[in-house]
């Protein structure tokens, strides 16, 4: 995971893709439909599929359905990264860590001294940054592992607990 900082010079708004979810819900409905067949006619198995999917992929466009947050961030270090995010409380001029690597994006407000008077941070601030990153990275990857309902809603609580600002 790298950390870089920089101040926040933008805020706007953009739909969420949402073909992802249709597909997933899809696949998810049609299942359920085939499921939902079983010891019926052959006939009766192929509609209750077509019907779950149908249903599937709409509850997914739905689901996947709203905006993100786009944050415009100028890196003191020099460039300009985009970091989409569904939340966050940040505004213009804030500034934070932008947390990259892997699957995984992350940004967190932080002193302004990170932004104006970087050089002079002594490096174990920094590392405790990285830290705070890879733990994160953690957290996320965790969640994206996880099966079943509960190991959903613990990963998701530890992800908030150690991603959010």
């Amino acid at each position: 995971m790298s950390v870089a900082y920089g101040t926040i010079t933008g805020i706007g708004q953009q739909e969420r893709d949402t073909s992802g979810g249709s597909r997933g819900g899809a696949i998810v409905g049609g299942l359920v439909g085939l499921a939902s067949g079983s010891g019926k006619s052959r006939s009766n198995r192929a509609l209750r599929t077509l019907g779950g999917g149908a249903v599937g992929s709409a509850a997914g466009r739905t689901m996947a359905r709203g905006t993100d947050t786009v944050y415009t961030v100028s890196l003191i270090d020099g460039g300009t990264v985009r970091i989409i995010m569904d939340g966050g409380n940040f505004r213009s001029g804030d500034c934070v860590s932008v947390e990259r690597g892997g699957n995984s994006n992350n940004m967190r407000r932080v002193s302004s001294e990170f932004c104006t008077s970087n050089s002079r941070i002594p490096a174990q601030y920094k590392g405790e940054h990285r830290r705070e990153a890879d733990e994160c990275a953690q957290a996320t990857q965790r969640l994206l592992n996880a099966q079943t309902d509960d190991e959903i809603r613990n990963a998701q609580t530890i992800m908030n607990i150690l991603c959010e600002d």
